[in-house]
This record gives structure tokens, C-alpha cells and sequence, in this order.
């Protein structure tokens, strides 16, 4: 069972194939087969790296106060890894965010304005103006992440300096009406942002300083499809690999900005993104 789309290394444990496969290959490939699962190599201090100074900067772009947007903020502020900074962007909204983010009282949350409503690719690239990170990612008001999320990734792109971005899987918490069932977004290849007309990140993701340097910010006339416009940039010039864990909670209510626009306005937007990037339509 593979249990991360790791760049240099198969588990083979409990594959009833596994040892024809390993026979064949590790003479020649020795360190990139494991007798033991990858969630327990990421943590065993072994091979892998991990530097917990390492600092780590969330975006949390805000329009309103929704129900969820303390669940976001304290799953941000809980993960293992500690030396993270969130920066909340108040985007003009006529909520008090401020109360919300300053009544937790931690230093490593900053609250940043605009006096109107902008639109969140402009509250991103607000917050990662301000970011100071080393590591860089975002996240939304109705999701949340595991509390080993950022570890995770970060322990791999520390692993794995040749890599620049990577991103995991998700728990789809569905509660629009009739829509109970929870179920794991599967990641797919990066390899999808070309050929296929769905965006196969998602919503749980982290990246380098050095993409955000070269990038800069998200296209604020891209709406509704700014992340997968700012996948293709990133994927022109940077090398992205998946995680086959879920590490976030990605949640489908009737007030998400999505249910709020018809499926066919995305796509279209979408479609004419990959004709300004030169992708397959």
C-alpha cells in the first residue's frame, strides 16, 4: 500500500507483489524500498527531514463571519508544527473579523484590512505581501486543517529540496441538503492541470517562498478560478508532487462561493484559463 506519492522511495508492505517487484529492482535502486509504512518513516527521525524552526505563513482571506471561521482559525493555530504566522485578511467585510481573530490572544496571528471588499485574489496577495514565511499556503473560513497537516508537508518538501510544491488529499464534509455521506478527495497528478478540465490540488497545499518570489500574487480577474490559474503559473516553472494522505477538511455547504455560481460559469472560466496558459481545452 502506497501511502504517499513519494518521488524516491515505494512501500511495498502488504502488496502480495511486492517482493517480485523489490527482487527486481533493489539491487539497483537500494534506498528506494521500505520495510516500513511511510506515516511512520516521516516521523522516525530516520532518513527524512524535519526542521521545526522552519516558519510557516497561512492566508486566511475573510469576506464575513461565517459559523466555521473559528474552527478554521484554531485549526491553523493547533497544528503540531508551531512556528506558523496567520494572517487573516479582513477583505471589507462589515463583520467585526477583528474580534474574532485578536480574542484569541496569540502573537502569531495578524489581522490585515481592506476598507472594501476586493475580491480574495487581491485578500491573498494582501496577506502574502505581509507573509514572512519560509513556507508558504492558504486556507478558507469554512475548512480546516488536521492538526498534522502543515507537518506533513513541510517534513516532505524539507525531505525533498528538488520539490517546490506539494499538496494532500481531503475529507469532503458535505452538508448541503440530501448529502451526508463523508468521503476522501483523492489527489491526482499534477500532470491533470493540462489534460483534464478539474483542478487536481485542491484546497490543502503548501509551497515554497522562492514560487511565491518568481510568481508574485494570484489574478484578480480570474474569479472563481484563481487557484487554478496560479497551479498553471506554478507548474510551468516548478516542480509539484501529491501526498496520498488527507490532511484537510474541505467542507460543501450552501453558502460556499462556489454553490453560489453555476457549474457551467466555472467551467467556462476555467476553459479560458487554459487557453491563456496554453493547455489542453
Amino acid at each position: 500500500m502506497v501511502l504517499a506519492c513519494d518521488p524516491d522511495m515505494v512501500d511495498v508492505t502488504g502488496v502480495h507483489w511486492g517482493s517480485h517487484l523489490r527482487r527486481a529492482l533493489e539491487p539497483q535502486f537500494p534506498r528506494c524500498f521500505s520495510d516500513a509504512a511511510l506515516d511512520g518513516a516521516s516521523r522516525s527521525g530516520g532518513w527524512r527531514r524535519f526542521d521545526p524552526s522552519a516558519k510557516v505563513s497561512i492566508v486566511l482571506p475573510v469576506y464575513k463571519v461565517c459559523p466555521y471561521l473559528q474552527q478554521s482559525i484554531g485549526s491553523c493555530l493547533t497544528q503540531t508544527h508551531r512556528n506558523i504566522e496567520l494572517l487573516v485578511v479582513d477583505d471589507g467585510s462589515a463583520d467585526n473579523v477583528g474580534t474574532v481573530a485578536n480574542g484569541y490572544n496569540d502573537p502569531r496571528v495578524h489581522l490585515l484590512r481592506h476598507v472594501q471588499n476586493r475580491g480574495i485574489a487581491a485578500a491573498l496577495n494582501t496577506g502574502f505581501e505581509a507573509a514572512t514565511g519560509d513556507f508558504l499556503t492558504w486556507t478558507s473560513d469554512d475548512n480546516y486543517y488536521h492538526p498534522s497537516a502543515i507537518a506533513e508537508m513541510l517534513g516532505f518538501l524539507q525531505t525533498y529540496p528538488n520539490i517546490d510544491f506539494v499538496y494532500a488529499e481531503m475529507h469532503i464534509i458535505d452538508e448541503r441538503p440530501g448529502v451526508h455521506q463523508p468521503r476522501v478527495w483523492e489527489v491526482k497528478p499534477p500532470q491533470w492541470l493540462w489534460a483534464k478540465e478539474s483542478n487536481p490540488v485542491g484546497a490543502c497545499f503548501l509551497y515554497r517562498r522562492r514560487v511565491f518570489e518568481e510568481l508574485r500574487g494570484y489574478d484578480t480577474s480570474a474569479f472563481l478560478v484563481e487557484d487554478y490559474e496560479y497551479w498553471l503559473r506554478v507548474a510551468k516553472r516548478f516542480r509539484m508532487q501529491r501526498l496520498f494522505k488527507p490532511l484537510y477538511y474541505y467542507r460543501y455547504h450552501t453558502d460556499t462561493l462556489t454553490a453560489r455560481h453555476d457549474r457551467s460559469e466555472v467551467l467556462a472560466k476555467l476553459r479560458e484559463v487554459k487557453r491563456q496558459h496554453g493547455a489542453w481545452v
